[in-house]
C-alpha cells in the first residue's frame, strides 16, 4: 500500500529543476483544490436554512492514456512512488476527503478510461476500477484510491483519450 506521507520535494543539485517545477505543480493543485472545495462546501451548508445537508454525488473517472507518462517514472502523473502518493491519488484525496461528507452511503462509481484492460488487451473507455462492471462502486475514497493503485497495476495505459462514455455512465 502506498503511504500517505506528505508531499516533499527531494529535490538535489544541477538538472533538477523539472522535478522541482513538477513538485511545485502538484502541491499547487493540491493546495487550491482543498481551498476552493472547502470554501464552496461551507457555503453550501451556511446558504440551506431548511437544515438539511446538501448531497453530492460524486463519480471518480480516472484517465489512464499513455500520454500521463510512464508510471514507472517519476515524472508521470500515475508514478507509483512506495512514499507518497501521485498526482492523481492526491487529487482525489483532496477533492474526495471533503464531497465525502456530503454523500450520505460514501459509495463513489470509480471508472477509468483509456487502457488496455487484461486478460486480451482490449481498449476500453469505460472500466469499473473495481474490475465489476456491474458494481463499480467504491466504499470512501480510500476505496476508491486502492481500486484505482491496483487498476494501475493491472492495465496498461494507452489511449486515445475518450471519455465520452464515462459522461454517458454518469448521464444515465
Amino acid at each position: 500500500m502506498v503511504g500517505t506521507k506528505a508531499l516533499e520535494y527531494s529535490g538535489g543539485g544541477g538538472g533538477d529543476t523539472y522535478s522541482k517545477w513538477w513538485f511545485e505543480r502538484r502541491l499547487f493543485l493540491n493546495v487550491t483544490l482543498r481551498t476552493a472545495l472547502f470554501s464552496l462546501a461551507k457555503k453550501e451548508v451556511e446558504k440551506r436554512p431548511d437544515g438539511k445537508r446538501t448531497q453530492i454525488n460524486f463519480t471518480v473517472a480516472i484517465d489512464f492514456t499513455a500520454s500521463n507518462g510512464n508510471p514507472a517514472q517519476p515524472t508521470s502523473l500515475h508514478y507509483m512512488s512506495p512514499y507518497q502518493l501521485n498526482a492523481y491519488a492526491m487529487a482525489l484525496k483532496a477533492v474526495g476527503e471533503i464531497i465525502q461528507d456530503y454523500d450520505s452511503d460514501k459509495m463513489f462509481p470509480a471508472l477509468g478510461f483509456g487502457a488496455k484492460l487484461p486478460p486480451d488487451g482490449r481498449i476500453s473507455h469505460e472500466f469499473a476500477l473495481n474490475g465489476n462492471p456491474q458494481n463499480p462502486y467504491c466504499t470512501g475514497i480510500e476505496g476508491v484510491v486502492e481500486a484505482y493503485y491496483q487498476s494501475l497495476k493491472s492495465v496498461q495505459l494507452y489511449g486515445p483519450t475518450n471519455f465520452s462514455p464515462v459522461i454517458n455512465h454518469v448521464a444515465r
